[in-house]
């Protein structure tokens, strides 16, 4: 259970863009999702914060990112459509870098 959450109670969601809002212009997949970090806000209060995830689908304004997400007493995958300027690639370094082989 994360810190965050120690009720074991799901996580609210963030304030994201509703599905119907999506501009169905169109719309780009990733053949393999890109790592980002994902700024969410909330309307309850609680203050935004980054979250790793990974970019799966994108069109000019909006991001849809998959985020691990505290779900009952479990942390599972969630997808969001998050406005384009809360999304900031970053860059997974491979296990061995820096190791001597």
């Amino acid at each position: 259970m994360s810190g965050l959450n120690q009720q074991g109670e799901a996580e609210p969601d963030p304030i994201v863009v509703p599905p119907e809002d999506i501009d169905r212009e169109p719309i780009t997949h990733a053949h393999k999702a890109l790592p980002v970090w994902v700024r969410l806000t909330f309307d309850d209060g609680r203050p935004e914060r980054t979250e790793k995830g990974f970019a799966k689908a994108w069109t000019e304004h909006f991001v849809l990112v998959q985020v691990l997400w505290t779900i009952a007493y479990y942390r599972g995958a969630r997808e969001f459509w998050v406005e384009a300027t809360h999304v900031k690639r970053r860059v997974i370094e491979p296990a061995w870098l820096g190791r001597s082989a």
